[in-house]
């Protein structure tokens, strides 16, 4: 009986000790006086959230495209006012054919301009230039003379008044155009001359024309070119001022 009992006990304590005997990470067995202890310790978790990429966009760069017409000319267009230059004096004839210039007016800023349409300066004929406007009380007003290829002394000696700058006599290409002192609000006959004037006589041919300035259409002086339109004493097209 007593050997049972011991048998018994041993075996108890054989199957204690077995089942105390296996560890893992999580757990650990500890036995005191015969009493047994379990202590469980959680596994450490360690997560790392991967970063996300970065993507650097650059931006192409950008590119502003300035595009600019040159305008080379200005058309201008036909006026109603024009008069035909037609010879006075003994050498008036001997300047240019009958007939082969017209005066042809525009307005510009406040004052009138006569474009000598037909007289070629290329040529290169000195020519004292003038014009004014014949008042409807009968007055002659505004008369200035301008010279083109020539002295004052050569070609205009003698002239009541020389045009004040910056009216007076300018060349474009072929073209001759002369900015008055003609108010455009003055009423009356605008008259338009070419000339030799000397000891203050004059030949030369002049034209005239009956002011309207609400059909006088307008002509920009000092421009670097010009495209005329056509007239009967010429055909017209383009002119550059050198």
């Amino acid at each position: 009986m007593r050997i049972r009992l011991a048998l018994g006990a041993s075996l108890a304590v054989a199957l204690v000790a077995s089942g105390c005997s296996s560890s893992s990470d999580d757990s650990t067995t500890t036995s005191a006086a015969g009493e047994a202890t379990t202590t469980t310790t959680a596994a450490e978790t360690t997560t790392t959230t991967p970063t996300a990429p970065t993507t650097t966009t650059t931006a192409a760069p950008t590119t502003t495209t300035t595009t600019t017409t040159e305008v080379s000319d200005t058309d201008v267009p036909p006026t109603p006012i024009v008069g035909v230059l037609s010879a006075y004096g003994p050498g008036g004839e001997s300047l240019f054919p009958a007939g082969s210039v017209e005066a042809h007016w525009y307005q510009w800023d406040g004052l009138y301009v006569v474009l000598y349409r037909g007289f070629n300066t290329l040529l290169g004929d000195p020519i004292c230039a003038g014009n004014s406007i014949l008042e409807t009380d009968g007055q002659f007003e505004y008369i200035s003379n301008s010279p083109y290829e020539g002295t004052v002394a050569e070609i205009c000696d003698g002239v009541p008044k020389l045009a004040d700058a910056p009216s007076g006599v300018y060349a474009c290409g072929s073209l001759l155009y002369y900015l008055t002192e003609i108010p455009t609000d003055t009423v009356g006959t605008l008259f338009g001359t070419l000339e030799i004037v000397r000891a203050g006589v004059g030949d030369g041919q002049s034209s005239i024309a009956e002011s309207d300035i609400a059909s006088t259409p307008e002509f920009e002086p000092g421009l670097a070119s010009y495209e005329l339109p056509p007239s009967d004493v010429d055909n017209g097209g383009t002119v550059v001022c050198s």
